[in-house]
């Protein structure tokens, strides 16, 4: 995601994982808010996957 055009976090399809791109997410979020976010990203990534495949 982006915050006043910076990118503060990311989802890695190689590692399927969301990534803190900024320090200050990295150092004020726990693992909670990452492991919600990664599954948010998987279950996003599984419908983008099935949209594809029926266009």
């Amino acid at each position: 995601g982006y915050v006043d055009g910076n990118l503060i976090s990311r989802y890695d399809s190689e590692t399927g994982r969301v990534v803190p791109r900024a320090d200050w997410m990295a150092a004020n979020l726990d693992q909670a808010y990452w492991d919600r976010n990664t599954q948010i990203g998987q279950s996003n990534q599984q419908v983008d996957r099935v949209n594809l495949e029926t266009a």
